[in-house]
């Protein structure tokens, strides 16, 4: 799986680093990245128990739980632009196709992409992304604190920047132009 760098970059790179309107400015940054990183949610139960992996790439890393993120988002925000409300569940699909492309290292490989309806977890053939270290299952919250700031992760950050970065310049600069015409 991606850090939560990578997952904030893919976020920003569906968005487009769209610009909303003049009262929703500071708020829309904060959803964004929030969005782009909710399946990771899946830790705080763990944490509470002591295991923070222990539910981790669940049921919160499917379509149905990014469905469930946008009914939420409507709910909660019910002034929202409709659009928001569509590009908040494109941006939480954002972090399943980080997870997707990202090389696992612990069982259940992959994510339950279709959970409830198939138990059937998902990796892609060939990893775009080293694995984010945050311990195994089992791993003490002392543990996972260390493995978070590993030279192994500081390493699988820069090869986020380095995919990531290039798509990010070249959307931002795309929707730049478009905004000129």
């Amino acid at each position: 799986m991606p850090s939560p760098v990578g997952h904030s970059i893919l976020a920003l790179i569906v968005t487009g680093l769209y610009r909303p309107p003049d009262g929703r400015k500071r708020w829309w940054l904060a959803l964004v990245i929030f969005a782009g990183c909710a399946a990771d949610l899946d830790f705080l139960p763990g944490i509470l128990m002591g295991d923070p992996n222990r539910f981790h790439h669940g049921p919160s890393h499917s379509i149905t739980a990014a469905l469930a993120f946008a009914i939420a988002v409507a709910v909660l925000g019910r002034r929202l632009p409709r659009r928001w409300v569509v590009l908040s569940f494109v941006i939480y699909l954002s972090h399943l196709l980080g997870d997707w492309l990202a090389a696992d290292t612990g069982a259940p490989f992959g994510i339950p992409l279709l959970w409830p309806f198939s138990s059937a977890y998902f990796t892609s053939p060939v990893p775009i992304f080293s694995y984010f270290d945050h311990g195994g299952t089992g791993a003490g919250l002392a543990s996972v604190i260390d493995q978070l700031f590993s030279l192994h992760n500081l390493l699988a950050i820069g090869l986020e920047i380095a995919v990531l970065g290039p798509v990010l310049w070249l959307v931002t600069r795309y929707r730049r132009r478009r905004s000129q015409r």
